[in-house]
């Protein structure tokens, strides 16, 4: 059983729970004494009960510093109770001062005292030393509190006290003399007026107290304020013109505090209304701003030179007038005039009352203005007349009376220009206001006026896709020559309607009977739909006039070459699949290069998919500076290249685990026709590279595309078909001169004696007579001596073929290195020179024959990427040893110069050598080092050991370490750039062949399909698995099931993607009805203002691409549609 008590202070709640349970009643006793304690101390704080808190604290010192939720402490109770006796009792047994603490909101207890209205407490505090000028997290002082609580008694206590500062200031720089101005405090102001506060001090805004006095609306505080200055020396007219660090006076900041006594009590102590401030506005601008007529009424009334300030200009060079029509205020303009405002004054963007009244929809201004007789000829700085604003606001000229449209001077606006060249009927076209065209057409105006890009009304309502404005236009109409009249750029209302994909102003343009013109540059309205992609748009063209689907502009391009250019897919599938000619362009582009150019891999991926695929990348002229479409897609995309190999791989339907499952390779975009390659063999003009596709892959480094399974299998066909016979045919030749020379070095292994006193060895050969030696040996010596002079022609005339690419090849060096080595070694032998140096040249002979002869395998796929893995780590390990040869180098000659005893650093060669020993691990510390040292012969000790110390750390330990580290970091890309070396040499081996290889031969073993039976067994494709790594039907299977998943996405989303469409047209039909409907009920309303296509959100924006360049139009047009969402 447990019981709760809870008790509520003035700022937290205090519960102490008691336990019952008997077992720990006796531990929970002394706790729940405390507790009870601190309950109730905070009621005796307050309460003044001396005597228990005096108990209390004596057996618990603890108490005093606890705190309730909101942080404050005993003192702040006391302190805002008024019990002085618990104060002076707690600030007397605490250690540090009592008064100085803080609650959450940083107020001292003084704060507390003062805003409680405890004059005793106060007055106690600042005995013990309390002080008077701190300020809270409001950035308030006790005095700041008093006089804001106008507890004024506690500001004549607190400015008695020696310390209290009159001028401190607080929030925003106010100080206590603002703060009781801003409240009428007139009293405190007296009292800190009398206590020395300043009138000169400034807030962090520049106000002085007068300034504060005057947006509060304190009336009798400014009067004590105005005559304290006076006092001071201030005059009265010179106070109540002090200005604020905006040149703001009082009677600015009285006008926007709205009070006109204050405002009145300002111009009779002398406030000039014609003081400005930073932006030039004076007081008489802020009122008509607010649209305060007394206000405005009172300022003109005191003013004795009334023409001097009716007309006065701000910084925008605007008039009272002005700031009266932009917020509609009529009563007021219409008093300003009166007073003689000029109703024609001009802003600094060139606009009159009247014309800023209607660029911001002040329509009961307006009609005021027209009454008073504004000119209604002024122009902004566009050139924009009245009827020009009128019609870019909501509702255009229905926002003005029949009678304003009569008048004659209106009816003349309607045939003013802009600076574009535009009238009122063409802003009405443009912005689709039909009702604002209707009233204009009534008033019979021409539709013949043009811009000075040519446009009419009709070729603006059709570039914008106003349907009912162009209906209404056609209805008026009298001259068909408008409805095929082209602009500056020769584009007619149906150019400008089909770039817009505007398919009803297209379909309405077409019934009216507009006719298929070019532009100046040869292009038709399908050009301009397919530059765009309206794919709707141009169904409805094709439907008409299908000979525009192969019309060519100026440049010999098609509809198809721009809608390629430009990335629309379904515009480039919906000209395919109608059958549009796959031609070249002035340029010999076909439209599939214009599409390449451009990265558009959404098209490239289209046309792939194409069943006209085949003649359209076969479709460009070679001398011409353009290449076959295949090598730019290796080039510029090579995904879409890698999308083109996907499609070139067929499986057949069968299970995959049935003997009668194959997968087809088609090799069609991996090498020339087999014809074409004929031609160029009779024709040396045309030259065609052998694995030309392959061969841009390696230039290009598409590592991913030649691991691409037709590339392998390609290479795979070229290896079976005669790349291995080829290959197996150069290894047996170089077998012939690397076996006989083995063969000598075995046989022919010399003898060593040890001759004279000194144990000098002697190298014995063995004598070589070819009367005498066996036949076999002497056909080793002859096959090694024909072989390398064979293979020094050889090298001599791939010299001659490759120029300076030969010398760029490393194996040809080492080539040269055998033939010399193996020629220096066999002609002395077969003379019987004597010494020994010719056996020297045979063992580097036949190391480095087999050392070539270890690169001969790296064109084996099963383990010739190892051989090319092995290269490149061991260039890797050269750059590394270079780096050690500098450490190697410095320890050499330091075990050299203190190894004094030792013959392995006896000299500098040989203590290198053993360096570079000691580098892999082999110490032999306890030889070296130790058992010297142990013997007492090492020289330098302690130099020794500290070297040997460093060497081990820097040499094994650092390099082992650096080893391990490039090993694992780089081995991922050692291996793919081995990969990409050995495809590579394959490749280049392949071309040369074919280059050299006969047309007879070549069409015997080239094959353009290739198809292979995953499931059947032979002893050929068991022979040739071992030389290849790949496994085919791993990969294939992987490669399939990525492709049949990404197809079943791409259904969903087309399938999606009708079921919109098809939402989108029965929306569409519901709403005209809907209108329809509404129509007929004569039912009028805001929506059917709108005439133009529907804006859908996340809908892609229509391009300005009919819009001439630097137009002002742009910016308007943003402008509208930000005012409309």
């Amino acid at each position: 059983m447990q019981l709760t008590k809870e008790v509520a202070p003035q700022n937290g709640s205090y519960k102490c729970v008691i336990d019952d349970d008997e077992r720990r009643s006796h531990q929970l006793s002394v706790k729940t004494d405390i507790t009870l304690e601190s309950v109730n101390l905070f009621e005796w704080a307050r309460g003044g009960d001396v005597s228990q808190l005096e108990g209390l604290v004596r057996r618990n010192p603890v108490l005093l510093r606890e705190q309730d939720d909101s942080g404050a402490s005993l003192v702040h109770h006391a302190a805002g109770a008024g019990n002085t006796p618990v104060i002076r009792f707690i600030c007397s047994i605490t250690v540090r001062d009592g008064w100085k603490v803080y609650d959450d909101e940083g107020s001292m207890p003084l704060h507390w005292a003062v805003e409680r209205n405890q004059p005793d407490s106060c007055r106690a505090l600042l005995e013990l030393g309390a002080e008077p000028n701190v300020l809270n997290k409001a950035l308030m002082s006790p005095l700041h509190l008093a006089v804001s609580h106008t507890h004024n008694h506690l500001v004549q206590l607190l400015l008695s006290h020696y310390k209290t500062e009159s001028n401190l200031e607080g929030g925003l720089g106010n100080t206590p003399v603002m703060l009781a101005c801003s409240i009428n405090n007139t009293e405190a102001l007296s009292i800190l007026l009398s206590h020395g506060a300043r009138l000169s001090s400034q807030n962090k805004l520049g106000h002085y107290a007068i300034h504060a006095a005057a947006f509060a609306g304190s009336k009798k505080a400014m009067d004590v304020i105005l005559k304290a200055g006076e006092e001071m020396g201030h005059s009265i007219e010179e106070h109540i013109n002090f200005l604020d660090k905006s040149y703001n006076s009082p009677l600015h900041l009285a006008v926007r505090g709205g009070n006109v006594d204050i405002i009145e009590f300002c111009i009779h102590k002398g406030a000039k209304i014609d003081q400005q401030q930073v932006d030039r506005s004076t007081a008489l601008h802020f009122a008509c701003s607010q649209g305060a007529t007394d206000a405005v009424k009172l300022m003109l009334s005191s003013y004795s030179r009334l023409d001097s300030i009716i007309n006065l200009p701000d910084g925008a060079c605007q008039t009272p007038l002005h700031r009266a029509t932009i917020f509609d205020h009529t009563e007021l303009a219409e008093y300003l005039i009166s007073k003689g405002a000029d109703i024609d004054y001009i802003d600094s963007k060139g606009l009159s009352p009247l014309l800023l009244a209607t660029n911001c929809g002040a329509w009961r201004t307006v009609a005021l203005l027209l009454s008073k007789g504004a000119n209604v000829k002024i122009k902004d700085q566009s050139g924009c007349n009245f009827l020009h604003l009128a019609i870019l606001q909501p509702k255009g000229l229905k926002n003005l009376s029949g009678d304003v449209l009569q008048h004659s001077s209106v009816k003349d606006l309607l045939s003013n220009e802009d600076n574009e060249g535009c009238t009122p009927l063409h802003y009405a076209c443009r912005l689709g206001i039909h009702e604002s065209v209707k009233n204009i057409l009534v008033l019979q105006v021409s539709l013949d006026r043009k811009s000075k890009d040519k446009k009419s009304a009709l070729h603006f309502a059709a570039q914008y896709g106003r349907v009912n404005t162009c209906q209404r236009l056609l209805e008026t109409i009298t001259d068909s020559r408008l409805l095929n009249e082209g602009d500056e750029r020769g584009l007619t209302p149906l150019h400008l309607a089909s770039g817009g994909g505007h398919t009803k102003v297209v379909e309405l343009l077409l019934r009216k009977g507009a006719l298929f013109h070019c532009d100046y540059k040869g292009r038709t309205c399908l050009h301009h739909a397919a530059s765009e992609g309206y794919t709707q748009t141009m169904k409805i063209v094709l439907a008409t006039n299908i000979k525009l689907l192969d019309k060519l502009d100026e440049d010999g391009s098609t509809a198809l070459h721009l809608a390629a250019r430009e990335g629309h897919v379904a515009a480039v599938r919906l000209l395919l699949q109608r059958g549009a000619e796959i031609s070249l362009n002035k340029n010999h582009a076909s439209f599939f290069h214009e599409a390449l150019q451009h990265g558009r891999k959404d098209v490239i991926n289209a046309i792939i998919d194409s069943d006209r695929c085949t003649h359209i990348l076969s479709m460009f002229k070679r001398d011409a500076g353009h290449r076959c479409p295949v090598l730019d897609l290796v080039d510029l995309l090579p995904e879409s290249c890698k999308y083109l190999l996907d499609r070139c791989i067929r499986e057949s339907d069968d299970d995959t685990r049935s003997p009668d499952y194959h997968i087809d390779y088609n090799f069609q975009w991996l090498q020339a026709p087999i014809a074409l390659t004929k031609h160029a063999k009779a024709d040396k003009g045309l030259k065609i590279q052998p694995l030309a596709t392959l061969n841009a892959m390696v230039k290009y480094n598409r590592i991913e595309l030649l691991s691409h399974p037709v590339c392998k299998k390609y290479l795979e066909m070229k290896w079976v078909a005669y790349g291995s016979a080829a290959h197996l045919l150069n290894l047996f030749v170089y077998l012939l001169g690397l076996l006989p020379l083995t063969h000598l070095i075995v046989s022919l292994r010399p003898s060593l004696d040890y001759t004279g006193p000194d144990n000098t060895t002697a190298v014995t050969m063995s004598p070589i007579s070819f009367r005498e030696q066996g036949s076999f040996l002497s056909s080793c010596m002859v096959m090694v001596l024909v072989m390398n002079i064979y293979s020094m022609g050889k090298e001599v005339t791939q010299m001659y073929h490759q120029r300076l690419t030969y010398f760029k090849d490393p194996f040809n060096y080492q080539d040269w290195t055998v033939a010399i080595f193996s020629l220096l070694f066999v002609i002395p032998l077969n003379f019987n020179v004597e010494g020994s140096w010719y056996w020297q040249a045979g063992a580097m002979a036949v190391f480095q024959s087999w050392i070539s002869f270890l690169f001969y395998l790296q064109r084996f796929e099963h383990f010739g990427i190892y051989v090319v893995m092995f290269n490149e780590i061991a260039k890797t390990l050269w750059k590394i040893l270079l780096l050690f040869f500098f450490l190697m180098l410095a320890f050499a000659l330091v075990f050299h110069a203190l190894m004094l005893n030792q013959k392995e650093f006896e000299r500098l060669d040989l203590s290198g050598v053993q360096i570079f020993v000691m580098m892999v691990g082999e110490l032999n510390y306890q030889s070296n080092i130790l058992d010297i040292y142990l013997d007492n012969k090492l020289p330098f000790p302690f130099l020794t050991f500290y070297m040997f110390v460093v060497f081990v750390i820097l040499m094994p330990i650092l390099l082992m370490n650096m080893m391990i580290g490039l090993a694992v970091g780089d081995i991922a890309e050692v291996k793919r750039t081995a990969g990409l070396k050995r495809i590579a040499m394959q490749i280049e081996l392949h071309t040369n062949l074919e280059e050299k290889m006969p047309y007879w031969l070549l069409k015997r073993v080239d094959q353009s399909f290739f198809t292979i039976y995953p499931n059947r067994k032979c002893s050929k494709a068991s022979i040739l698995h071992f030389w290849s790594q790949g496994e085919a039907n791993e990969v294939q299977t992987r490669l399939m099931t990525n492709s049949s998943n990404s197809t079943s996405v791409e259904a969903e989303l087309r399938r999606q993607k009708y079921r919109l469409k098809e939402i989108s047209s029965v929306l569409e039909k519901q709403h005209d009805l809907m209108k329809l409907m509404i129509q007929k009920m004569e039912i009028t309303s805001e929506a059917d203002e709108h005439d133009g296509p529907t804006e859908v959100k996340g809908y892609r924006r229509r391009s300005n691409w009919g819009q001439a360049k630097g137009s002002n139009w742009i910016p308007l047009m943003k402008v509208l549609e930000r005012k409309n969402v």
